[in-house]
C-alpha cells in the first residue's frame, strides 16, 4: 500500500531494484486490468501495488542487468576507481561566503594540475593556482598584489599522492634558496614594513616543508580532490560505509571533524545517461567549540565526547563524474554553521575546463 510521497523511483530504491520501470511491468502482471499503470506513472496514496520479493528481486535484477537497463553504477571491489591521471587539467573555482542568506563575499580562482610521473605507486602533479579575483574583479590593494607577487615565485609545487588519492607530500619545484632570493627582492618593489613582515613570513614558510604540506592539504581544493572520498567502501547497494574526515571550512581555523558517508545516484532518464553522481553528506563529530578550533596550539583529542560548547555545522557535496571513464568533471560543496544568532554559509565549486 502506497503512502505519500512514494514513486516508483523510491520503491525501487527501497527494494533494491535497479531498474524503477521494471516495478511498473511486474504489477501490471499481476494486477486486475483497470489497476494496471501506465504512463506517467504517478503514484496515489493508498494505492495497492503488487512488488516483487525474496529471491524475485535478485532474478529481476539479473534481468535488467541482462537487458543493459540497470540505473545504478555499482563499485568493482566496493571503491570507486580513482582515475588519477586524468586529474590532469585546469580546474574552476568558485568559494561564495553567506551570512544570514546575504552574500558577504564572491572568491574565484584558478588551480591547475600537471601530471608529472609514477613512481612506485606514488603520483606527482604540479600545482599551480592563478588568476585570484573576489567579487568578479582582482583587487589592486599593495596587499593583494603583494600576495600575487608572492605566490609566482612559490609556485608551482610539486604535490606527491598514493594510490588512494591520500596526499603525502608538497614541496617547491624550485630550491628554497632561488625562493628565498626573489621573496627578498620583493623588498626593493614593496618597501613598508607590513609588506616586509608577509615577505618574512613566506620565506620562513619557504624552509618548512611540513608547514608547506599542512598549508596545501588545509585547501578545500586538495581537499575535495584528493580527499578522503575515494577511500569510502561500498557494500552491495549505493550507500557507502561511515568514514571520518577533517575538512577545511573555516578560514584560518583548524579542519572540523565530520562523519560522512557517500551515497550513488542512479541515473535519471535521458539526461543523466552520460555522467554519474555521488552525494557526500556530513555530520559534524568535533567536540570542539569555535575558540578551540581557533587556537592553532589546542591538541585535539579523538576520544572526547560532543558536549553543549562543541561547534554545531553540516556538510554536503555533489561529485559529478563522466561514466565511461570516472573522471571527476565537478564538484559541489556546501557548509552551514550556526554562530550564536547567525547562520554562515559556504559555497564552493570546482568544475573541470574543457582543453
Amino acid at each position: 500500500m502506497t503512502l505519500p510521497g512514494d514513486t516508483l523511483e523510491k520503491i525501487a530504491s527501497d527494494l533494491k531494484v535497479e531498474n524503477p520501470n521494471y516495478i511498473k511491468e511486474v504489477h501490471n502482471k499481476y494486477c486486475a486490468l483497470q489497476n494496471r499503470l501506465v504512463e506517467p506513472v504517478q503514484l496515489k496514496p493508498g494505492t495497492l501495488l503488487h512488488i516483487p520479493f525474496g529471491d524475485e528481486i535478485k532474478d529481476l535484477n539479473t534481468k535488467i542487468n541482462e537487458n543493459g537497463d540497470s540505473f545504478y553504477y555499482h563499485p568493482p571491489h566496493g571503491k570507486i576507481p580513482l582515475q588519477v591521471p586524468l586529474l590532469d587539467g585546469s580546474y574552476k573555482i568558485r568559494h561564495q561566503k553567506y551570512r544570514d542568506l546575504n552574500i558577504e563575499a564572491d572568491y574565484q580562482y584558478q588551480v591547475e594540475l600537471k601530471y608529472l610521473r609514477t613512481e612506485n605507486d606514488q603520483h606527482f602533479f604540479s600545482m599551480q593556482v592563478l588568476g585570484s579575483q573576489k567579487d568578479g574583479q582582482e583587487s589592486d590593494s599593495k596587499i593583494s598584489s603583494l600576495a600575487k607577487a608572492c605566490a609566482a615565485i612559490i609556485y608551482p609545487l610539486q604535490i606527491k599522492i598514493d594510490t588512494t588519492a591520500k596526499l603525502l607530500s608538497a614541496e617547491f619545484m624550485h630550491t628554497e634558496t632561488v625562493i628565498t632570493e626573489e621573496l627578498e627582492a620583493l623588498k626593493n618593489y614593496f618597501t613598508d614594513e607590513l609588506s616586509a613582515s608577509y615577505i618574512d613570513q613566506m620565506k620562513k614558510k619557504a624552509g618548512d616543508e611540513k608547514q608547506v604540506l599542512g598549508a596545501i592539504k588545509h585547501t578545500l581544493p586538495i581537499q575535495f580532490l584528493f580527499g578522503s572520498f575515494y577511500r569510502a567502501q561500498y557494500g552491495d547497494w549505493t550507500d557507502s560505509k561511515i568514514y571520518h574526515e577533517f575538512l577545511p571550512w573555516i578560514a584560518n581555523a583548524s579542519p572540523i571533524r565530520f562523519e560522512l558517508y557517500n551515497r550513488i545516484l542512479p541515473k535519471d532518464s535521458v539526461t543523466d545517461n552520460e555522467v554519474l553522481k555521488i552525494i557526500q553528506t556530513g555530520s559534524c563529530c568535533d567536540y570542539r567549540n569555535l575558540n578551540q578550533l581557533y587556537d592553532k596550539n589546542y591538541i585535539y583529542l579523538e576520544q572526547t565526547p560532543i558536549n553543549e560548547n562543541s561547534v554545531s555545522c553540516r556538510h554536503e557535496a555533489e561529485y559529478i563524474f563522466t561514466r565511461n571513464d570516472l573522471a571527476v568533471q565537478k564538484i559541489s560543496g556546501s557548509f552551514e554553521i550556526q554562530i550564536g544568532d547567525v547562520a554562515e554559509k559556504d559555497v564552493f565549486v570546482i568544475e573541470k575546463q574543457l582543453k
